[in-house]
């Protein structure tokens, strides 16, 4: 009863908003701002805002917001990115509270708004002008955790990662939107906010958002890769690239995936869930990417997943466990089996680098050049990675001048690497200058053992 009964809300939600759309689909801007004076009063609010907005006049292209939200929430879409910057100059050039307060509450009833009329807005608009609830539910709650905490008496961090948490999920269960960049880096803050606060309790939760944020940018990376104009895929770098940094920086300097409490957390966790394939997968996920991989309960939750279903993930742990018991051959076996569970060939090149990154860390360097060759084969896209990982191995062994032309044929067959080769470049620059004044030092203190060896060998009669 109770799955009908949400089947039938699913179907009459499904019909409000089909209606809703096919009444604003072809529209023009005169067809949606109702009739009589009110479609006369929206009009010039439009018309003045656009002039407001080219002049940068914040307060009155505010009142044309406001006018538009009221009477007119259908008129354009640009009314909300445009009432979105104009609010936020306002905040920004206000230093009175209680004005900064109006704005903000402004701000929120502007993304409640857009949110309501979403499938409205969306019937008449381009797809590139389209949104989704969950993206607009993810920009409130960017709002809200920047501003709230010096603006808001009753500002709530529980709050701001509800929103972001709600958002954010709505927005991954659709694959033609993604999570913004911006949206993210602070949806991540936010997190590590929590987990400050309380790092018993949030410390699972944080490793979880940590892998989401990572997971995401690293995605997009790959669709810039993907994309064929240049520019596009630049703007998709310059958007994911640096926000994936902050993630991996902030969570660094958070110390959560510290070795010994995260083996602390998860051992009692894997035994009592042994029978729990979902809740071993997410062990294994965050274990394996917090660089405890090599520990007894990587091994032992990677042994329990795969005895209930084998997969790529547990395999890789079987294989890690068995080589080091010194089981060289059984490990390889297990690394093939890995490769063999994934369902598309672009899968089996990820998983294959997945192996790369495995043997390079156990220190069986001997097979991970026929991976690198396998995950090319599987996935040609991975040709930059796979350079990458070349050049980070030659730099090393401080091949400096291999790493280098390595690095620079990486980035030429990956964009979106781009910015992990120019920070490996400008790590080997920095470790070739040490190397010089090093050999520079050296040869100075052997030139001057020379000069006394001779010196002495004078005196003594040599």
């Amino acid at each position: 009863m109770k799955q009908m009964k949400k089947t039938l809300a699913m179907l009459a939600v499904t019909m409000v908003s089909t209606t809703a759309m096919a009444q604003y689909e072809g529209t023009s801007v005169y067809d949606r701002v109702g009739q009589g004076n009110d479609s006369t009063e929206a009009l010039g609010n439009l018309s003045m805002l656009n002039e407001y907005y080219k002049m940068q006049n914040w307060k009155d292209a505010f009142d044309c917001v406001q006018a538009l939200l009221e009477k007119a929430p259908l008129a354009q879409v640009s009314t909300y990115s445009r009432g979105e910057m104009v609010i936020y100059q306002l905040i920004q050039g206000s230093q009175d509270k209680a004005e900064q307060k109006k704005y903000l509450d402004a701000l929120m009833k502007l993304e409640d708004t857009r949110m309501k009329y979403v499938a409205e807005l969306n019937s008449f608009s381009p797809p590139r002008n389209q949104t989704s609830h969950g993206a607009v539910l993810a920009r409130k709650a960017y709002y809200y955790s920047v501003y709230g905490p010096q603006i808001l008496s009753d500002y709530s961090l529980d709050n701001a990662y509800q929103m972001f948490t709600e958002g954010i999920a709505e927005v991954n269960e659709d694959p033609t939107h993604e999570v913004e960049g911006f949206v993210l880096d602070q949806y991540f803050k936010t997190s590590y906010a929590k987990y400050k606060a309380n790092p018993a309790d949030f410390r699972e939760q944080f490793l979880k958002d940590y892998l989401l944020c990572k997971e995401v940018c690293e995605k997009m990376l790959e669709k810039a890769n993907q994309t064929s104009d240049p520019a596009q895929q630049q703007k998709i770098v310059d958007q994911y690239d640096p926000t994936l940094m902050a993630v991996e920086h902030q969570f660094a300097e958070s110390r959560a995936a510290d070795r010994d409490q995260l083996i602390a957390i998860f051992t009692p966790k894997v035994e009592e869930r042994k029978g729990d394939l979902a809740y071993l997968r997410s062990v294994i996920t965050i274990l394996q990417n917090n660089d405890c991989d090599d520990t007894d309960v990587y091994f032992t939750a990677s042994k329990y997943a795969y005895q209930l279903e084998p997969s790529y993930a547990s395999a890789i742990g079987m294989a890690q466990w068995t080589q080091k018991q010194g089981k060289h051959g059984e490990a390889v076996q297990y690394y093939d089996k890995a490769i063999e569970l994934c369902t598309n060939d672009r899968q089996k090149g990820r998983i294959a680098m997945q192996v790369v990154y495995a043997l390079a860390k156990s220190g069986n360097g001997g097979n991970v050049e026929s991976y690198l060759r396998k995950a090319e084969q599987f996935d040609p896209s991975l040709a930059g990675r796979c350079d990458l990982f070349r050049a980070q191995n030659a730099a090393m062994k401080k091949d400096y001048s291999n790493a280098l032309a390595l690095a620079t044929k990486a980035a030429s067959e990956d964009a979106s690497i781009t910015g992990t080769v120019s920070r490996l470049k400008a790590r080997i620059s920095e470790a070739q200058a040490r190397q010089a004044e090093y050999n520079k030092a050296n040869a100075e203190y052997k030139a001057q053992l020379e000069k006394q060896q001779k010196l002495e060998n004078f005196w003594k009669g040599h």
